[in-house]
C-alpha cells in the first residue's frame, strides 16, 4: 500500500488520538479560563488557581514516565481509554468539589490520567504510519493540544460565565468519554510498546544523546513561559514605556493570535522536517524563537508590533514540537513510548520552571526584562541540542 494511502486510511485514528491530546490540554489549562467564577464560588484568593495549575503540571511530569514504566507493554488503545477514564473521574471530582483540597485531589487524578494519555497517543500515532510520514502524524496528534489552546480554553472561559465553572468541568468529563469512544472505534487494537524498568529510564536520562535531547524541550518551554505566563504585565509595561495605555482587549487578542499562530506552526513543523530533517528544523525554530525574544527587548509599544511578536513566538514554538518528538522516536527505538513520556514531562516541568523564573524576574528586575530571561533559556536549549548531536564516545 502506498505511504500516502496508508496515512489517509489512518487519518480517523490520528484525529481520535489528537482528541486525546485535546482532552489533556483542556483538562490542564481550562482552570485558567474560568478562574474568576471558580474563586468567587469557593471564596478562594486568585492565587489559588496557580496552585491548581502547578498541582496538575507536577503530577503530570511525574506520572508520564511512571505510567510507561508500569504499563508500557499493554495494549495502547486500552491505555489511552484508561487514561481518559482517569481524566473523566478527576473532572467529576472537581465538579463536585466543595473545598480547595478536593479540587486539588480532582486535579491530581486528572493529571494521572493525562499522564497516561499524552505520551501514549504520540507513540501510537508514530507507529500507525510509515516512517517518512511520522512527523506529519505526530503533528496531527499534537495538533489536539494546539486546538485546546486556540479553541478549548477560550470556550471554557466564555462557558464559565454562561453555565458556571462546574458546568464546564462536567463538560470536560463528557469530552473525555466521547474521545474514548472515538479511540475505541478507530484505533486498532493489539498495538503494544515495551515495558521499561526504572533502570532503563535512568539509562535513557544519563545517555548523552537522549538525555540532552530531553533538556532541549525543558529549556525551550521554560523560555516560552517566562514571558507568556506574565504576558499581561509585560505587554502593559511595553505599552507604558512607549507612552501608551494598553487596551483591555489587547491581552485576550494576543492570546488568540498566539493560539492561531500555534496552529500554523504545528503544521509548518512537519513540512520543515521533511525538507531539513528533525535536527535542522529544531535549529531553525530555536534560532527564530531566540530572535523573537531578542526583538521583544526593543519592540515599540504599539499593538501591531506586539501582535506580530506573538505570532512569531507561537509559530516558532509550535514548529518545534513535531520534529522534537520525531527525533526522540528515532533515537529511542523500541523505547519510544518512554522517551515521549519523558519529553512530555520535560514540557510540563518547563512550564513550571519558566513561570517561577518569570515571577522572580518580574519582582526583581521588572517585566521589561522578561524576554531577556526567555532568550537565555532558548540559548541553553540550542547548546543542549548541539551537545546531543555529538557522537558517543567509543
Amino acid at each position: 500500500m502506498p505511504p500516502h494511502t496508508r496515512a489517509t486510511r489512518r487519518l480517523p485514528a490520528l484525529l481520535a488520538l489528537a482528541g486525546g491530546y485535546f482532552t489533556v490540554g483542556v483538562a490542564s489549562m481550562s482552570v485558567i479560563g474560568f478562574a474568576q467564577p471558580l474563586t468567587a464560588d469557593l471564596s478562594l484568593p486568585p492565587s489559588a488557581v496557580g496552585g491548581l495549575v502547578t498541582a496538575f503540571a507536577i503530577t503530570y511530569a511525574l506520572a508520564a514516565p511512571a505510567m510507561q514504566i508500569l504499563f508500557g507493554d499493554r495494549d495502547r488503545r486500552r491505555m489511552v481509554m484508561t487514561g481518559l477514564a482517569g481524566v473523566c473521574l478527576g473532572a467529576v471530582l472537581c465538579a463536585l468539589a466543595q473545598s480547595y483540597g478536593m479540587l486539588v485531589a480532582g486535579r491530581t487524578v486528572m493529571a494521572l490520567g493525562a499522564g497516561l494519555v499524552g505520551p501514549t497517543v504520540s507513540a501510537t500515532g508514530a507507529i500507525l504510519v510509515d516512517e517518512d510520514r511520522r512527523a506529519s502524524a505526530l503533528a496531527t496528534v499534537f495538533g489536539g493540544m494546539t486546538a485546546a489552546v486556540v479553541i478549548g480554553v477560550p470556550i471554557c472561559s466564555m462557558a464559565g460565565i454562561a453555565i458556571g465553572w462546574r458546568g464546564v468541568t462536567w463538560g470536560i468529563a463528557a469530552i473525555a468519554v466521547l474521545v474514548a469512544l472515538a479511540v475505541r472505534a478507530t484505533v486498532p487494537g493489539g498495538l503494544r510498546g515495551s515495558r521499561s524498568g526504572a533502570r532503563v529510564l535512568l539509562r535513557m536520562m544519563v545517555d548523552r544523546r537522549i538525555g540532552m535531547a530531553l533538556v532541549v524541550p525543558l529549556m525551550q518551554m521554560s523560555g516560552i513561559f517566562v514571558t507568556y505566563a506574565l504576558l499581561a504585565p509585560w505587554m502593559t509595561a511595553v505599552a507604558e514605556a512607549g507612552g501608551r495605555i494598553l487596551p483591555e482587549t489587547a491581552v485576550p487578542t494576543a492570546m488568540f493570535i498566539y493560539g492561531a499562530g500555534g496552529l500554523i506552526g504545528n503544521a509548518l513543523g512537519a513540512v520543515l522536517e521533511r525538507r531539513f530533517g528533525a535536527v535542522g528544523t529544531l535549529r531553525i525554530t530555536l534560532t527564530a524563537l531566540g530572535l523573537g525574544f531578542a526583538a521583544a527587548l526593543v519592540v515599540p509599544g504599539g499593538l501591531v508590533p506586539l501582535y506580530l511578536l506573538m505570532s512569531v513566538w507561537a509559530i516558532t514554538a509550535m514548529s518545534f514540537m513535531a520534529p522534537q518528538q520525531k527525533r526522540l522516536v528515532d533515537l529511542a527505538g523500541d523505547r519510544a513510548g518512554l522517551a515521549l513520556a519523558l519529553n512530555a514531562s520535560a514540557l510540563y516541568a518547563g512550564m513550571s520552571l519558566g513561570s517561577g523564573v518569570g515571577v522572580a524576574v518580574h519582582g526583581g528586575a521588572g517585566p521589561l526584562l522578561l524576554p531577556a530571561a526567555s532568550l537565555a533559556f532558548v540559548v541553553v536549549a540550542m547548546l543542549a541540542l548541539e551537545i546531543s548531536q555529538r557522537p558517543a564516545r567509543a
